[in-house]
């Protein structure tokens, strides 16, 4: 059986966090494990008026479709906070971890890195 999607960032983080060279990397893969895996926990589900969803992708474009206008990622923090709980926090903060180390700044601290891969964890 094939590694999830989620499974395979979060290796790939453990790896890098462990080579210590590339920090942003670091965040970027816990970012991306957390993303696969808040998708693979919530869907599939079914919505208050009973539609039911069966991925992100159809999700996302049922919202396009009805007018919303937000990014992909701000509709799964929207999801995550809604569908998990206690979750919301952690995911909002390790996506932000992730644009700041991977657009403002690729310099990242051990200790940043550490915060992300405690972030997915939980």
């Amino acid at each position: 059986m094939p590694k999830s999607h989620s499974q395979h960032n979060f290796e790939a983080c453990k790896f890098l966090l462990g080579d210590g060279k590339y920090l942003d990397w670091v965040v970027t893969t816990a970012f991306y494990s957390a993303l696969h895996l808040v998708q693979e926990e919530i869907f599939p589900f079914r919505d208050d008026e009973g539609y039911e969803y069966s991925s992100f992708e159809q999700y996302y474009s049922k919202t396009l479709d009805e007018g919303v206008k937000i990014s992909k990622h701000q509709s799964t923090i929207k999801l995550v906070e809604q569908r998990i709980k206690g979750a919301g926090n952690l995911y909002r903060n390790l996506h932000d971890l992730c644009r700041t180390c991977r657009y403002r700044n690729y310099h990242v601290s051990p200790k940043k890195a550490k915060v992300a891969k405690s972030y997915l964890q939980n």
